[in-house]
């Protein structure tokens, strides 16, 4: 068997790994690196995968960027959940239609503060709120200068 992090060569390899009742190689499909072709040919040849390729751990800011087009909320979803998500991308996604995405957007540590402010007076109380806690506890440019 391969090991665990090996890159994974094909988008077949990726969608055998991912449909697998093994654990260990359905988990290879979330933590194995993947050429950037394959990553394009999986996201615009297999839309019922594009889901998995935004779980990844490895999937490219490229990559994301593409995912966040996606008309299935819960791809856009796991994008703006992904630690490592772009800001820039978190601020295209303060907008988007779904309030679950929007709501991971007020939280992330990396959404920039034009973004959690564009959020302030969202449609949906729990994410304004989120959003206002957060700008009330935004360090400011003063308090963040030596002294």
């Amino acid at each position: 068997m391969a090991d665990r992090f090996s890159e994974i060569t094909s988008v077949e390899e990726f969608i055998r790994l991912r449909q697998s009742e093994d654990p260990a190689e359905c988990n290879r499909s979330a933590w194995a690196t993947l050429p950037l072709a394959v990553w394009w040919d999986l996201v615009h040849n297999h839309p019922d995968m594009r889901f998995w390729a935004a779980h990844n751990r490895t999937v490219p800011p490229k990559i994301l960027a593409e995912l966040i087009k996606d008309s299935d909320w819960r791809v856009r979803d796991r994008v703006a959940s992904k630690r490592n998500c772009p800001s820039d991308l978190l601020e295209r996604l303060v907008d988007d239609p779904h309030d679950s995405v929007r709501r991971l957007v007020a939280g992330h540590p990396r959404s920039p503060r034009s973004a959690v402010a564009r959020l302030v007076d969202d449609p949906w109380p729990v994410i304004a709120q989120e959003a206002r806690a957060r700008l009330a506890k935004w360090p400011s440019a003063e308090s963040s200068e030596p002294s």
